[in-house]
């Protein structure tokens, strides 16, 4: 008579349990062993494959600061920003000099004019300016000076 279970390649509930035969002891070391069926990510061969794969960002983040003579290095800012990148301009050193601070302001904001692109202000006292690149979105309508509106949220969210 044909077992049914060893047929279908199941365990006999009436046969005696066999012994299992021991494992081999394991390593205490939590890294790769040399039997291990899992990939080891960290190996060259994977990162190799995986910048041909993903490519490079082609975007950055440019952050200015007044220089020694309290002016701002913008030249080539309009450049940075059509090509995608973020402007994040920190006039905070200028706090005891309003006038240069106004100066540096209406400079970013000439700027904002001839592309086009908004300049927000990510503190209170307008001292941290950004102007956000070509293909980036802002969302001004549930965020503001960088923290969500809890009111605009849905009851689900909060």
């Amino acid at each position: 008579m044909v077992n049914l279970f060893r047929l279908l390649g199941l365990p006999d509930p009436s046969g005696v349990q066999r012994a299992q035969p021991k494992s081999k002891v394991k390593s205490v070391d939590p890294g790769p062993q040399a039997d291990d069926r899992f990939h080891d990510l960290g190996e060259d061969m994977w990162s190799e494959r995986t910048g041909r794969i993903v490519p490079r960002p082609d975007r950055k983040v440019v952050y200015l600061k007044p220089d020694n003579l309290h002016r701002l290095p913008l030249e080539g800012a309009e450049r940075s920003l059509l090509g995608g990148d973020m402007l994040l301009v920190d006039l905070d050193s200028l706090t005891h000099m309003p006038s240069q601070q106004d100066v540096c302001r209406r400079n970013v904001q000439s700027i904002s004019d001839r592309i086009g692109y908004p300049v927000f202000s990510l503190n209170d006292s307008d001292t941290l300016l950004m102007i956000a690149g070509s293909r980036m979105r802002v969302d001004t309508d549930r965020h503001n000076l960088g923290m969500a509106i809890w009111g605009q949220l849905p009851d689900s969210e909060v």
